[in-house]
């Protein structure tokens, strides 16, 4: 395969859900970034806005502050010319103010160091004015006489009026041009949130229309792969038809080979154990004979000759006798084994408890004579074919009662249980046990493991598995040398015919 190039166009091809999980991955830290950013960046605004309306506030105190100070001079005043009562009342209730604004101003000027020193003059100004106010009241006539005299723009309240003027005037210029870095901040922050969102906004947009190109091919790819699936399965499914048809007929082919070869060896086997016995017979007319007659005239007497015919022939003979009968045994193997693979399964609802204690019921003479003891535990109901798994079930608790332990008193346990959608059966026996390296050996047709001091074939094994796979199952062995073995049927919990090749 070339090597794809790198960069967006390389990303931007779809292989998988790699991409989209990237380009998700990407808009989700594209949003983090941008949620953080603009946190940061409305922080900002929110702040510069909050010094802004903190100049506004104090600007407008200051106004108010200018405009007492003006009051409280004109009362003044106006009581120094009148000497009117009511001038009083005035000049002290905006005294009272003047004192409420400086204090009101002296809580909005924060830490500026600029505006409390001014704040800090006009309060000690304030003061001092409250002195002149009040010799004023106490002595308008003599206040108003050293106006004349001295001037008025030289008279104690004045000056101090003038100065307070010249102080609130130089912190509301300093408050105005702090006031205009504030807005400009806030105008540069605002833009600065805008620009960030604006960029964000677009990133995610950007990200999300990427994401939906990928997804759309995506189901573009998944639909054609959909198609060639289907169109592969149909051709796999018409291969899968054609390949069992073919093993079906290649298996009947060999199951009918099979069975004529077998009953071909089968005819010349009688022939041989036919003439074997009429061997047997002329063996003992000879023996007879050559008895009679050494009996008569023992000079005639040889002994090699005496010992063919007493001993050497028996002996090839019974050789010859056993050998067929136990060739004819094998060929009797081979014919079932052909049989039952062309015997149609019929599957039916199986009380497995029945089948198990038909079973036992069929070995109870051999399980007495042997001094065992066969336990059956509940079993979970399948279906499957009925003579098949009888006969599995019989070869493996005939093969459990055969190989028992002479240690210990024989115990062949049948128990059962369902796995999801299989039933397991067990046969388990505390038997003689059979090597791990024997466990594949043993399935395997005319092949037996251990000691060989019971008749068999090696056949009943290999039939086992062979019926287990007709059944769609698996056997399986569970064993170790003197600690008994345990057989294993898998069933599928419903068989149906068809489904495997006989």
């Amino acid at each position: 395969m070339p090597e794809r190039r790198q960069g967006l166009r390389g990303l931007l091809r779809f292989e998988g859900n790699r991409p989209v999980v990237v380009l998700l991955a990407a808009g989700l830290a594209l949003l983090v970034i941008a949620i953080l950013v603009s946190i940061q960046a409305l922080s900002q605004v929110t702040a510069t806005g909050e010094r802004v309306e903190q100049s506004l506030r104090v600007q407008a105190e200051l106004n108010r502050l200018i405009s007492i100070n003006e009051r409280v001079e004109t009362a003044r005043r106006g009581y120094l010319l009148s000497t009117q009562s009511d001038m009083i009342d005035i000049l002290q209730e905006s005294q009272k103010q003047f004192t409420a604004s400086v204090a009101e101003l002296r809580g909005l000027a924060g830490e500026s160091s600029d505006q409390i020193a001014g704040i800090e003059e006009i309060e000690r100004l304030r003061a001092a004015r409250e002195e002149a106010i009040s010799q004023s009241i106490l002595s308008p006539y003599t206040v108003a006489a050293s106006a004349r005299e001295n001037g008025l723009a030289q008279e104690a309240g004045t000056v101090i009026t003038r100065r307070i003027r010249t102080i609130t005037d130089a912190m509301r210029e300093r408050e105005a041009a702090l006031l205009f870095n504030n807005a400009r901040a806030q105008a540069a922050s605002q833009s600065r949130f805008y620009v960030i969102s604006g960029g964000a906004t677009a990133l995610l947009l950007l990200t999300l229309i990427a994401v939906i190109v990928l997804m759309l091919r995506f189901n573009r790819d998944l639909g054609i792969a959909q198609v060639r699936l289907r169109q592969a399965n149909e051709g796999l499914e018409a291969a899968v038809n054609a390949r069992t048809l073919e093993l079906t007929r290649a298996n009947e082919e060999i199951q009918r080979f099979a069975y004529i070869v077998s009953h071909d060896l089968r005819s010349p086997l009688v022939n041989v154990l036919g003439f074997t016995s009429e061997l047997d017979e002329a063996r003992k007319i000879i023996r007879k004979f050559l008895a009679e007659l050494f009996e008569r005239d023992p000079d005639l007497r040889d002994q090699a000759v005496w010992l063919a015919a007493d001993e050497d022939l028996p002996e090839a003979l019974d050789f010859i006798r056993k050998s067929t009968e136990k060739m004819d045994r094998l060929i009797n193997s081979i014919l079932e084994l052909s049989r039952q693979g062309r015997r149609p399964l019929t599957p039916e609802l199986l009380d497995m408890d029945a089948v198990a204690d038909g079973v036992a019921a069929s070995l109870y003479q051999r399980a007495e004579t042997a001094g065992a003891e066969i336990v059956i535990e509940p079993l979970p109901d399948v279906h499957s074919d009925r003579i098949a798994v009888e006969q599995i079930l019989s070869n493996l608790t005939e093969n459990a009662l055969k190989y028992l332990s002479p240690k210990r008193p024989g115990r062949v346990e049948i128990s059962g249980r369902k796995v999801g959608p299989l039933v397991e059966i067990a046969v388990k026996d505390n038997g003689r046990g059979i090597d791990p390296a024997d466990h594949e050996r043993v399935f395997e047709l005319f092949r037996r493991a251990g000691t060989q001091d019971q008749p068999g074939e090696g056949i009943g094994l290999a039939n086992v598995r062979a019926l287990a796979y007709r059944l769609g199952g698996t056997i399986r062995i569970e064993s170790q040398l003197d600690e008994g073995a345990t057989f294993t049927l898998s069933l599928p919990l419903r068989f149906t015919a068809g489904e495997t090749v006989t």
